[in-house]
């Protein structure tokens, strides 16, 4: 009896969490847009507003789904480098102002008054959070599994060598999932390798790179020379080679 009964609140307990879980992403879903900040990875009615704003607009030929994912992120960047914007691929305040504005929506008076910044800190101060830092260690996880650790290291370093130049992206999610003439930067983002949970190797190796270890020489880029036909990377200036990757600035 004792057993049942015990079933019996455990079941209502579940079926009690189910019901507000599922109403938090109902609401956090129909967010209209304008009501938040929206980056990668998000979803909801504000990002397929967005998506079906820049499908009007030319940079982007994909359905409406609300899920924002790299092709979304890459023509944001280009929408915003065409305005002037900071091309960061977040819909921040100013961003937001102008696409309202192009929308034909009204503007509240407090945010066409206060200029808001949406440079992101310097990149020397990364600062990344738990979820950047998930994003960093899986990406040295994808492009450099199977190298010694000093090669994890350097193809960590070189990503954030890419944050810290004025020729890239100044944050890591636009350095990793940049979009440059119709191609991914990093093959991993193109195959599905990036969604892979990052060995610890990796996590260490994103850490150690953190902390200022740059065996890469300041290398802002790396290619396997077994595995890519691509001859512009084969024009830059090699800093060193490491295991099975050339390091180019």
């Amino acid at each position: 009896m004792k057993n049942r009964t015990m079933v019996t609140r455990v079941t209502a307990i579940m079926l009690i969490l189910f019901f507000v879980l599922g109403t938090v992403a109902q609401a956090v879903n129909e967010v209209s847009f304008g009501e938040r900040t929206i980056r990668i990875t998000m979803r909801g009615e504000d990002v397929a507003e967005l998506q079906e704003f820049l499908n009007e607009q030319g940079y982007r030929d994909e359905d409406a789904h609300g899920i924002f994912g790299p092709l979304t992120y890459g023509s944001l960047q280009q929408f915003q480098k065409d305005h002037g914007l900071n091309p960061d691929g977040i819909v921040g305040p100013k961003t937001r102002r102008l696409i309202q504005e192009m929308m034909g929506e009204t503007v509240s008076a407090a945010e066409a008054t206060v200029e808001v910044s949406t440079t992101s800190a310097p990149a020397d101060e990364f600062n990344f959070t738990a979820e950047e830092m998930d994003l960093f260690a899986r990406i040295v996880h994808a492009e450099a599994e199977g190298e010694s650790f000093e090669g994890q290291v350097a193809v960590a370093a070189a990503i954030l060598n890419r944050v810290r130049s004025d020729r890239y992206p100044n944050t890591l999610a636009g350095v990793v999932y940049q979009v440059e003439g119709g191609y991914y930067q990093y093959s991993p983002v193109l195959d599905g390798r990036i969604n892979r949970p990052a060995g610890e190797s990796a996590k260490r190796a994103a850490q150690e790179a953190l902390d200022g270890n740059d065996p890469s020489w300041g290398a802002t880029g790396f290619y396997n020379p077994a595995k890519t036909s691509n001859q512009w990377v084969r024009q830059q200036p090699v800093t060193r080679t490491i295991g099975g990757h050339v390091f180019f600035r």
